[in-house]
């Protein structure tokens, strides 16, 4: 699946669950409705990893065309 819409995925997810969460608080009590807020943590914190994980990978993608582009052999002119 796509970086961009995994990400979208999780940050709704997590909106979804806080105010599902907000409106099961306001109606039981917080030990009935802790749940849907740890959710909602988990899903922003799975987001935030998704989020690190595919900066350090394009970053490693970087340095990696630098290095090949560095290390390209060069021709010697023949006399």
């Amino acid at each position: 699946m796509n970086s961009k819409l995994t990400r979208t995925i999780l940050l709704a997810l997590a909106l979804g669950f806080f105010v599902v969460w907000v409106l099961e608080f306001r109606r039981t009590t917080m030990f009935e409705s802790y749940w849907l807020l740890l959710l909602s943590i988990m899903s922003l914190l799975v987001f935030q990893f998704n989020r690190l994980k595919a900066s350090l990978l394009a970053k490693k993608e970087a340095e990696m065309k630098v290095e090949i582009k560095k290390n390209k052999p060069v021709k010697s002119s023949k006399k």
